[in-house]
């Protein structure tokens, strides 16, 4: 008995235990979950999600919200047609994440017990489990696959899952207070926590035939905390081996940059060729991150819960046999692994080429403007002078600025309402008349300054930098559309400044006041393409900027500009999707991005 017990404890501290066990499980698994993911992210791409698009149309034209955006899109949501388009499009998205998943389950299990999956039996196991799930339990399988588990972004996930992650300009506003801060911190361990409690819940459901998820979560409560040193221990050997193919790659760029030759041709050939090679494997990485992670807690699950509960043969499908026709033929019989994986590759190929183009397509602007957001933030306090001065520093193309109506109708440059987060002072601007406004001191960090108005910027940036002025509201406005254009007018600076807001209103009202005047329109969430829109360009939250957002801009002929971008890989992904320009807060890394990739496409010419 204690040898058994030492045998069992020694067995706990094998070095890489898990990875040995994932490679033991993917020698008999990695063709069919390959093939699976590949077949199923293309049917998402080409079928379920512009079947899901063009069924949300059709209740958007119907409920009259064919052109809804900002806080028009949460109006819908509220709505009575914003529930009818719950009802009709979550339980679908619902049914097609399962089934994903429930199948790459299916493959992991047979995987461990040293058998290969066969895809359509796999997926009939899984789809024949769906009217099982319907019952009162659906509402809580809903909620963990179309929010819980999407609000983890981990990087791993079903195809057709939504991203949902909680808005750039949100968090970045929480994040420059303590209170803020803490509360984003608060809301990320409950997000965390309650999905190593789920975490189980799925392959509890799929291999022990329950359809109950709250038992199943219940059930995977409790194997987590059995079996949650062994998850440390998986999450700390997946850093390690990440740790070191990251280190590979570094070392072979490094030794391919050193080796590349020095006529212009064979290196942009060579630079082009190994653009292509990092891509694919960034696909193919795509492909394999959800079976891993679907194979670890499957491993898990068996290990801690045992094969007594697997009930596999409920439903008299054997998933290890396929009796097709090819079967029979002794040539595909004799060379069918060479076969396989000859044309998994070309799958893999063709997979990478079309999601490139559906999902990356772009073509980058030679012109592609940086906007300061609130001015150089490093230099001084946002929306001052300071930070102004600090923007023209960096050689931005333009800064971008707040305006609100003070309580006797000036026009103060200020992001808040309230001057509570710069000054301490628990005051509104709009109970402030501007003299009484710029007496108050702003803070932030070692930076002191004081409230400008719109008056002074626009005579001390006078060509030095052009200016993007967004016009904000608080309610208490007086005449704010004709006091902002009369202000432009004695200027003299129509050519000097564009306009923005969040406001669909305010930017028609502006467009009629001032028509020469280039108005654009904020958006922070939309699922209209922007052709529906009126307005002289567009300025779109990160995370809503996608492909097909910028594609739908540029078929209406407006230029889009995406905020707030602040780091390089972002800047270069929305240079190279083909953005007119984004609004951030690292306007010196963002102006040297773009450069070196001008460099770049310089050498490839």
């Amino acid at each position: 008995m204690n040898a058994k017990r030492t045998n069992k404890r020694r067995s706990r501290f094998i070095p890489f235990r898990m990875t040995r066990d994932i490679i033991g499980v993917w020698k008999y698994a990695h063709r069919p979950f390959l093939l699976f993911e590949l077949v199923y992210k293309l049917l998402t791409i080409g079928v379920f999600i512009p079947l899901l698009s063009i069924l949300f149309n059709k209740i958007l034209d119907v409920g009259g919200f064919n052109a809804a955006a900002n806080h028009d899109l949460l109006r819908f949501v509220f709505s009575r047609y914003g529930l009818i388009s719950l009802l009709l499009m979550a339980p679908i998205a619902m049914m097609l994440i399962y089934t994903e998943f429930a199948a790459l389950v299916y493959i992991a299990y047979y995987g461990i017990q040293k058998k290969r999956a066969r895809i359509r039996p796999v997926l009939f196991k899984a789809i024949s489990r769906l009217p099982g799930l319907w019952r009162i339990g659906i509402f809580g399988l809903a909620l963990y696959l179309l929010l819980l588990f999407p609000l983890l972004d981990a990087g791993i996930g079903g195809s057709l899952l939504p991203s949902v992650a909680i808005p750039n300009f949100i968090t970045g506003e929480l994040m420059k207070t303590s209170i803020g801060t803490i509360v984003l911190v608060i809301v990320a361990l409950v997000v965390l926590i309650l999905n190593l409690i789920c975490i189980y819940a799925l392959p509890i459901m799929v291999l022990e035939g329950k359809n109950q998820f709250w038992n199943a979560v219940r059930e995977s409560g409790r194997l987590f905390w059995r079996s949650k040193w062994s998850l440390v221990r998986a999450v700390i050997e997946w850093v390690i081996i990440f740790l070191l193919l990251f280190i590979l790659l570094i070392c072979i760029l490094i030794l391919v940059g050193l080796l590349l030759p020095d006529v212009d041709s064979e290196g942009a050939a060579i630079a082009i060729t190994l653009g292509i090679t990092l891509s694919l494997g960034l696909y193919i990485a795509t492909l394999v991150m959800t079976p891993l992670f679907i194979t670890v807690i499957t491993l898990l699950y068996v290990r801690y819960q045992g094969q007594d509960q697997v009930n596999l043969d409920k439903d008299g499908v054997d998933a290890t046999v396929w009796e097709g026709r090819d079967m029979q033929r002794s040539l595909v019989r004799r060379y069918r692994p060479a076969l396989a994986t000859f044309g998994l590759l070309i799958l893999i190929a063709i997979g990478w080429g079309a999601t490139t183009l559906l999902t990356d397509w772009g073509e980058a602007n030679d012109k592609f403007i940086i906007m300061a957001h609130r001015g150089d933030v490093t230099a001084g306090v946002e929306n001052t002078m300071g930070a102004f001065e600090g923007a023209i520093r960096t050689g931005a193309d333009y800064i971008e600025l707040d305006i609100l109506q003070t309580k006797d109708g000036k026009l103060a440059v200020i992001h808040d309402e309230n001057l509570k987060r710069l000054s301490g002072k628990n005051v509104n601007v709009f109970d402030l008349t501007l003299a009484q406004l710029q007496q108050i001191p702003l803070r932030a960090g070692e930076f002191r300054d004081f409230v400008p108005s719109l008056d002074e910027v626009l005579e001390r940036t006078r060509g030095k930098i052009k200016l993007n002025v967004e016009l904000k509201t608080h309610g208490h406005e007086k005449n704010l559309v004709s006091t902002f254009v009369d202000t432009i007018r004695k200027h003299k600076a129509e050519q000097q400044i564009i306009v923005q807001s969040l406001d669909y209103e305010l930017v028609q009202k502006v467009k009629k006041a001032a028509p020469d005047l280039t108005v654009g329109y904020v958006i922070f969430a939309t699922f209209a393409p922007l052709n529906r829109f009126e307005a002289d360009f567009f300025v779109v939250e990160e995370s809503f900027a996608r492909p097909r957002l910028i594609r739908s801009a540029k078929m209406s002929g407006k230029p889009i500009y995406v905020w707030t971008v602040n780091d390089t890989e972002s800047v270069e992904r929305f240079y190279t999707l083909g953005a007119d320009g984004i609004i951030t807060d690292i306007a010196t890394d963002a102006k040297e991005t773009i450069n070196v990739l001008h460099m770049v496409e310089s050498e490839e010419q």
